[in-house]
């Protein structure tokens, strides 16, 4: 019932969140001891979309409310070219395999920043849409400023393909890194591009589903939340909505968490607050791909920009 509402709160409109009362109240709150986040969805209703952009006053402040109010629940239509070679950007089922692809063409990508900078990263035999080279290079010079790329912090990477994000969030200084894909191809491409970065001790492949990682992280081997959580999901393939709320409840996020979520410019904008939870850091337009940055109770010094998340 819980999940219905949720849902439908997503589908009407973007809702406001109301955490529980405080512990000792009669209401159970946090994320430790295996307790749950409990929220209350409070549905609103959507204004009309009036513009306040007559004398040039509250523009910004209309765009990130109207950000809220264009987020769109369901799936999206956003074609790319995933091979490099492919002659048509059809929509292809990632993970499936290539068939008639000459390995020469099969993309090849490489470590950009670190220890392994450099390094080819080699691509699984299944159809998969790597971050582009120059986005990566963007979201790792703000990470630096969030301060978690160091031998102590550890990285989940969801929808791994090759593995090249959190391969390049290795080479640049953090301690340990899951990777989770649903192809065993995949799986496999990981393990190799490890080994061949000489990391193969500091991180792992998890053939799973990831919704099943983020509802039972411990069941996978994922004893604490991780410090950055990189998702890069089959555009069209996925909800984006519930996603987003799958990864606000799971325990693989908690208290100074960072989460990445790629997803395409036909998506409009993601909502700068996820479940009272997750909150919109950075909001970064790269061509046709857009990096939304969330952060979980971030430390005070640590600016949220929900002006950044406007429909582009």
């Amino acid at each position: 019932m819980e999940g219905l509402r949720e849902m439908m709160a997503f589908v009407t409109g973007w809702a406001d969140v109301r955490t529980c009362k405080p512990r000792g109240s009669g209401a159970v709150c946090g994320n430790g001891g295996g307790s749950r986040t409990v929220a209350v969805l409070e549905m609103k209703q959507l204004g009309s979309r009036r513009s306040r952009r007559q004398d040039g006053r509250g523009a910004d402040v209309d765009r990130v409310e109207r950000a809220d109010e264009d987020f769109r629940l369901g799936r999206v239509k956003a074609p790319r070219r995933g091979v490099v070679g492919a002659k048509r950007a059809n929509t292809r089922e990632q993970g499936r395999l290539l068939r008639g692809v000459p390995e020469k063409k099969l993309n090849v990508l490489r470590v950009f920043g670190g220890t392994a900078k450099g390094r080819k990263i080699m691509s699984p035999e299944v159809y998969h849409r790597p971050m582009m080279g120059k986005v990566r290079e963007a979201l790792f010079s703000i990470l630096y400023d969030f301060d978690v790329l160091r031998p102590e912090c550890s990285a989940l990477d969801l929808y791994s393909g090759s593995g090249s994000v959190c391969i390049e969030a290795l080479s640049r200084g953090t301690g340990f890194a899951h990777f989770v894909d649903f192809s065993e191809s995949s799986c496999s491409a990981i393990a190799e591009n490890l080994e061949r970065c000489q990391f193969a001790e500091r991180g792992v492949a998890i053939c799973a589903k990831v919704e099943d990682v983020l509802q039972r992280p411990r069941e996978f081997g994922i004893e604490r939340h991780a410090d950055l959580i990189t998702v890069t999901p089959p555009y069209e393939e996925v909800d984006y909505g519930e996603l987003l709320v799958a990864l606000a409840k799971s325990d693989c996020v908690g208290e100074g968490s960072f989460v990445v979520v790629e997803y395409p410019i036909e998506l409009g904008s993601l909502p700068p607050v996820v479940m009272d939870r997750l909150i919109g850091m950075r909001n970064r337009k790269y061509g046709r791909t857009v990096l939304a940055i969330y952060a979980c109770q971030p430390p005070v010094d640590m600016e949220p920009r929900q002006d950044e998340f406007i429909p582009f």
